[in-house]
């Protein structure tokens, strides 16, 4: 079945979102994606996992062809959206959630508001509400030879993300932490989290800065076993050779997660 995309309303004011649909069957598995990407970066995942069952992915408000939506938002406004989405494009639920980096925080989120709406969650490294906190005071001190995308990195992650400004999505982080907090558990929910293992590759060869990394590793994995703690039917998933996007360098891993995840329901 070939792509479809429609233009869905999710609010009174006629606000729209655009949603591509492929392949048939249930459960219906939806991608949510990270902080600023493109929901297009999910295509050769979508494409295969269509195979087997009906798959959507949509374009957040102020991304893509969606509608602009007041900002800043936080993670409960794209959960609402995304609750008006699937009632609204008659999309059977209950679907699987396929979340990457904040994707992961929203669908954890929804999946919390809405449990019967949910039958399983792939979280592909997502992200922890508190890990700005936790990981800031870890981060190596600054090098005139670091690579542009460390410095950004560090200043987004130690200062930046409490301005909804610098992101953008305007997505306001604090107040979606506080949301986040309220995730007492997902009961048994079946749940897969994927956690890179090559979460800082840009780190300085420097042995303070290999020290920092490792840490900052170690913490990474630390907080995700803290998420996968919220379910009691969950598995965890090491990527070694992968960073952070790890649907762009190995798509594979995901296709293999969501087809564990569906065989065993």
């Amino acid at each position: 079945m070939p792509n479809t995309t429609d233009r869905i309303p999710v609010d009174a004011a006629g606000r729209r979102l655009a949603l591509t649909r492929a392949g048939s069957g249930a459960p219906v598995v939806v991608f949510e994606t990270g902080l600023g990407a493109g929901a297009e970066e999910w295509e050769p995942i979508f494409q295969e996992v269509s195979r087997w069952t009906s798959v959507c992915r949509y374009d957040r408000a102020n991304r893509g062809a969606s509608d602009p939506a007041p900002m800043p938002r936080t993670a409960g406004d794209l959960a609402a959206d995304l609750l008006a989405l699937l009632v609204n494009a008659a999309i059977s639920r209950p679907v699987v959630l396929v979340g990457h980096s904040l994707g992961g925080l929203i669908v954890r989120l929804y999946a919390h508001q809405y449990s019967q709406d949910v039958a399983g969650l792939v979280l592909v490294d997502p992200l922890h509400e508190d890990q700005f906190e936790r990981t800031g005071p870890l981060f190596f001190p600054p090098s005139s030879s670091e690579p542009a995308s460390l410095t950004q990195m560090r200043r987004f992650w130690t200062a930046g993300w409490r301005d909804p400004a610098k992101n953008v999505e305007g997505v306001d982080l604090v107040a979606s932490q506080a949301q986040a907090h309220a995730i007492d558990t997902l009961g048994a929910l079946p749940m897969i989290v994927l956690t890179t293992g090559a979460y800082l590759r840009d780190a300085p060869p420097t042995p303070a800065g290999q020290q920092s990394a490792g840490q900052l590793q170690a913490l990474w994995r630390e907080m995700h076993r803290e998420i996968l703690a919220q379910s009691s039917n969950a598995t965890h998933i090491l990527v070694e050779t992968s960073g952070h996007f790890i649907q762009r360098e190995q798509p594979e891993v995901i296709v293999a997660a969501i087809r564990q995840m569906l065989e065993a329901m």
